[in-house]
Parts: C-alpha cells; structure tokens; sequence
C-alpha cells in the first residue's frame, strides 16, 4: 500500500514552522552536548532514515508525554538505573521548520494514512524510514517531523529531529527532578524506582 516517495516534493504539501519558544522535552541516557548525530546501519526508531545518512532524536512537547512515550513498554515504571538520565528541555530559538504528517491534506499528499505515527507493522515502518530520507531532500534546511503520539494524542505532539541547530538545551539529572517526578507519581501514575 505504501509505494515509494517521488524524488520530487509532492505539489500539494506543505512545511510548517514551530514557533520560536516551542518547548520539546526528551529522557535520555546521554548528556545532550555527547549526543552523536551519526546514523544508525540499519534504522531502530520510527523515523530514523533508510539511508543511515543522519541520527533523528525524538521529544514530546510536554514533559509528561515525553516520559509517557519513554516508558510505555515498562508500563509507567521509571527503573532504579534511570536516576542518572537526563530529563533535557529543548527550547526552538527561531521557528522550527517541520513536516507535520498529522494532518489528512498531508497524508493525502504523501499517499500515506494516520498508520505512519502509531503503527509497528513493517510495512509503515519501512515508509516512515523512506519518508524521512525523502522530505529532508524535498526540504534541505528540514529541522525534524510532527507526528501524533501513542500515549497521549489530544495533549501533546511527537517531534522527531535531527539536530540541536535552532534548538537551546538544558538538562538535569532524572532524579533530582523532584517537582517533575512528584507530578508523574502523584497526577500521571507513574512509579519510580530510585529515591528522590
């Protein structure tokens, strides 16, 4: 169902830009300034090129969704090991240029359907690894993708990027984000590990 991408960009689609002060929030095991941005042989994540020419980093505009993407698959439970994870703030420093693939105009456009965000048949997935090489082609200054998260559709949006360009960084230690763990614990249902 899902046929290739044409070399050139589809007339009907359409980039749009994050404003400048979007905040997007990642956990991740790395400090943010060792981050490597070198791609992967063969893709691991969603929207991580066939190519392998580039690394794509993903974040959720709420620190909430971001720790609820994070560990879905360990049912909320944020391991003991996981105290020394980062919980980084990235805060677009210009309007961040994204191709949104929420939108029906834009699946249309791609001939793809709402599959492309949620779905882990390999179908959809190989389309999410072309569609990725194909847009940052259409679009060479391309800054990442918006696509609709698995956890929490209606409250925040997944960003796939790849690069911290146009981006301010800060991070902290998971576990000396006290008022941030209290809000998973007490309001989200989250169980942590690790004291705090």
């Amino acid at each position: 169902m899902y046929g290739p991408f044409p070399a050139s960009r589809p007339s009907r689609l359409r980039r749009r830009g994050m404003p400048a002060g979007t905040e997007l929030w990642r956990i991740d095991a790395t400090v943010p300034s060792q981050w490597e941005w070198g791609g992967f042989p063969t893709p691991r994540h969603r929207f991580d090129p066939a190519s392998g020419r580039f690394r794509v980093r993903y974040a959720n505009t709420t620190m909430r969704g971001a720790a609820r993407e994070r560990y879905l698959d360990s049912g909320r439970f944020i391991p003991a090991d996981h105290g020394l994870h980062r919980l980084v703030r990235l805060t677009t420093r210009r309007a961040f240029r994204v191709l949104d693939v929420r939108g029906e105009a834009t699946l249309d456009a791609l001939g793809v359907d709402d599959r492309i965000s949620t779905s882990h048949d390999r179908e959809v997935w190989e389309a999410c690894h072309r569609l990725v090489d194909a847009a940052t082609t259409w679009w060479t200054d391309l800054d990442g993708l918006v696509y609709r998260p698995r956890t929490a559709p209606t409250s925040s949006v997944n960003v796939a990027f790849f690069s911290l360009d146009g981006l301010r960084v800060t991070s902290r230690p998971l576990r000396r984000c006290v008022a941030e763990l209290d809000e998973l614990v007490l309001h989200h249902q989250f169980t942590v590990g690790f004291d705090y």
